[in-house]
């Protein structure tokens, strides 16, 4: 056979080939990689500005096994909880990503009041996190889509911030873990953050005890929780703790939730860092 006939054979040969191929990939739907599809894109620890807020996020140490929201408590720094715990190495070396938002001076409420504090409007409420941070991570990296392994993690405000996610997201995270929070502020009638956002209880009652308070919306929670506090909580008395629990179990049997009381316990790093391991097998195994 002639050379150019063997190079027409060749070229007819490969362009079957490639429609082939090409029609195969037409049937397939859009999607990333099989081993990444439920976690979202791969990434490096970055630091990003969303809406002016900033965001770390922390790469696991090996194989991606979800992520986790981590809330701070009030005026923490989102960093504390690494630096001052093992939680964050812990948490990346078993294999799980973690979403870091500066949260400075807030009570997760689900907006601002005209009573709120001037000085505290700045700061980002739980509709930032509802309609800024989630879903721009779900279309950036495909992080906290829906039917992923997403997770939640708080600590003191930051627990309430978890609990009041549990009420008002669905399908989004599958368990969440908070600790020394309070979720019935209604019965904290002079806490001065809560009058700081709300206004005093005697005037606006219905902010205390409406949308914003975890303990009044338990019928709508649907993911499993760990809760812990410690008896010697002198920020954050440990009945509100004792009390959500008691509703969890009332309303909620089937979610299974766990709660781990200290007696010696205060509302330090101490006290929430000997809850870690715990904490991530309990997370893993959802």
């Amino acid at each position: 056979m002639e050379t150019g006939s063997v190079n027409n054979v060749l070229i007819f040969v490969y362009i079957l080939l490639f429609s082939a191929c090409n029609f195969e990939r037409s049937q397939m739907p859009c999607e990333k990689p099989s081993d990444t599809r439920q976690y979202g894109a791969l990434i490096n620890d970055t630091t990003l500005k969303i809406q002016g807020v900033d965001v770390d996020i922390l790469a696991p140490r090996g194989k991606i096994a979800g992520d986790i929201l981590m809330l701070p408590g009030w005026n923490f720094r989102r960093t504390d909880c690494c630096e001052k715990s093992s939680f964050c190495e812990k948490a990346r070396q078993t294999g799980f990503r973690l979403i870091m938002p500066e949260m400075g001076k807030s009570v997760y409420s689900g907006e601002l009041y005209p009573e709120t504090r001037a000085d505290w409007k700045k700061y980002p409420t739980r509709k930032w996190l509802l309609d800024s941070l989630i879903p721009f991570l779900q279309k950036k990296y495909g992080i906290f889509l829906v039917g992923g392994k997403s997770f939640m993690y708080g600590i003191s405000t930051g627990a309430r911030g978890v609990a009041l996610l549990a009420v008002h997201t669905k399908n989004i995270f599958i368990a969440g873990a908070a600790l020394s929070g309070d979720y019935d502020q209604s019965l904290l009638k002079t806490d001065n953050l809560m009058s700081g956002y709300y206004g005093p209880y005697n005037k606006f009652p219905e902010r205390w005890e409406g949308e914003d308070n975890p303990c009044n919306n338990i019928d709508k929670i649907s993911v499993p929780l760990y809760l812990a506090h410690g008896k010697k909580d002198k920020i954050v008395p440990c009945s509100q703790t004792e009390l959500f629990f008691r509703e969890l179990k009332k309303k909620k049997p089937e979610l299974n939730c766990v709660i781990s009381v200290s007696e010696n316990a205060e509302h330090d790093y101490k006290f929430w860092d000997s809850k870690t391991d715990n904490i991530l097998s309990f997370l893993k195994e959802k």
